[in-house]
């Protein structure tokens, strides 16, 4: 029984190590409209397009702006989290279930920085461009690489309470209106 259950673990560890992977990183990503790296912002993948079941999902890089201002919960489309490092990278993010490609697939991704290490503290954010992995096997480690993101264009991150203090605002103006 016991070599049994020692070939099965032998089984499916090698089938794990082998496994087809995404890995995905950035060169430097710099601070809002400086030439200064930025360290410890926020990084979230999001997959545009995809030929398997994958995961998470968005339509397009538009609708996660729309979400984003929206102050909508990012939580589910999210496929995978990383931060930059001291020098503004991504090397080494987060891996892209690593389990489930195989000879044939492939997936469109971008990502989006925020400039703070927490969502909540993020006033500007940067989407970058698409990107595509396809795979030839169903064994090794495809990367994509989304390069530098010196002269991006940073959006700001819509506070929550400018949200309320419009529609406060709207309220009072139809409460108005009637009277």
């Amino acid at each position: 029984m016991k070599k049994i259950l020692a070939i099965a673990a032998l089984v499916a560890t090698t089938t794990v190590v082998q496994a087809a992977s995404l890995n995905w990183s950035a060169t430097t990503i710099y601070q809002p409209g400086t030439t200064t790296a930025l360290s410890g912002g926020l990084a979230y993948l999001f997959i545009s397009a995809q030929s398997g079941d994958f995961g998470a999902k968005i339509a397009s890089v538009d609708d996660i702006r729309s979400y984003i201002s929206e102050g909508k919960d990012l939580t589910e489309y999210i496929a995978a989290t990383g931060a930059t490092n001291d020098k503004g990278g991504l090397a080494g993010a987060t891996g892209y279930n690593g389990t489930n490609f195989g000879a044939g697939d492939s997936l469109t991704a971008f990502v989006v920085v925020f400039d703070a290490e927490t969502l909540a503290d993020a006033k500007n954010y940067i989407v970058t461009a698409e990107k595509t992995a396809s795979w030839t096997s169903s064994t090794g480690a495809k990367t994509i690489m989304f390069g530098s993101q010196k002269n991006a264009t940073w959006t700001a991150v819509p506070e929550p309470s400018t949200a309320v203090l419009a529609l406060a605002g709207l309220a009072l103006l139809l409460k108005r209106r009637k009277a």
